[in-house]
């Protein structure tokens, strides 16, 4: 039965991997505390087996080999859990940006990188809180509340949640519930499968409901991501399930899963 111990822990942690990367990267955090304990109980205890037999002059090699394999697999369940998005053209493009508006003593509500992304928006994707906080307090604020939401949707959509309460607690309030680029900012939050961002966004007021211009609402997006942790969030925060898009589907012909048919089930009696 032993000889089976190590290929069996193996295949859970290579299950619990797929599992975690299938549903993106807002699975529990208890998901990713498991499966890297998995890989270092076995990283340990092969070590360990090993390190005795050796100094009982016993074949260790099978135990080091097995030490080597969960060593690699929880290297790399690491990196995967842990990877983030690289920002460097972000960062390089607000310097960028600053230094000229510095220099030329503009507008930087109008001056833009080349992909047509201003400073507040570059502020709101790399989590600059005082740097955006400056640009608020300037007077061509009031009259650039385009950019501002586009902002907005570029923290919901980095997963910036700290920003979107920074947004909220302007002086006169901010309002989620507009649209930008065909999209609210829950709608980019839950497209980018960022449920902090989401959760946020329902505490600051954004309506669970509202769709996007093809009709499509948070909810279905969450169903077509197959999010199942977003589309409960939702739901229990009012979102509709019987809401139709564009084309006439509703939330449940968009599910691929049992785990999501079962979410939407108790909402549909």
């Amino acid at each position: 039965m032993k000889d089976y111990a190590n290929p069996a822990l193996l295949l859970i942690v290579i299950a619990l991997l797929s599992w975690k990367v299938s549903l993106g990267i807002e699975t529990p955090s208890s998901v990713e505390v498991w499966l890297l304990t998995l890989c270092a109980t076995g990283f340990v205890v092969n070590g360990l087996l090993s390190i005795a037999r050796a100094l009982a002059h016993r074949r260790a090699v099978m135990s080091v080999v097995w030490s080597c394999v969960f060593l690699i697999f929880g290297s790399c369940g690491w990196v995967a859990l842990r990877q983030e998005k690289d920002y460097r053209a972000e960062i390089a493009a607000f310097n960028e940006l600053n230094t000229r508006w510095q220099h030329e003593q503009g507008n930087p509500f109008i001056l833009a990188d080349e992909e047509g992304r201003t400073l507040p928006e570059l502020a709101a994707i790399l989590g600059k809180k005082t740097a955006l906080s400056n640009l608020l307090a300037l007077p061509e604020a009031a009259q650039a509340q385009s950019v501002i939401l586009r902002a907005a949707l570029c923290a919901a959509e980095n997963g910036r949640h700290e920003i979107l309460t920074q947004l909220a607690q302007q002086r006169g309030g901010f309002d989620f519930n507009r649209m930008s680029e065909g999209r609210t900012p829950l709608v980019a939050a839950v497209l980018s499968d960022n449920r902090k961002s989401a959760e946020v966004l329902l505490n600051l007021n954004a309506d669970p409901n509202l769709c996007d211009e093809n009709g499509v609402s948070p909810l279905m997006h969450a169903v077509i991501n197959n999010n199942p942790a977003l589309a409960r969030l939702l739901i229990e925060r009012g979102a509709d399930p019987s809401l139709k898009d564009s084309t006439g589907r509703d939330a449940a012909s968009c599910s691929r899963s049992d785990l999501m048919d079962a979410i939407l089930a108790p909402s549909q009696k």
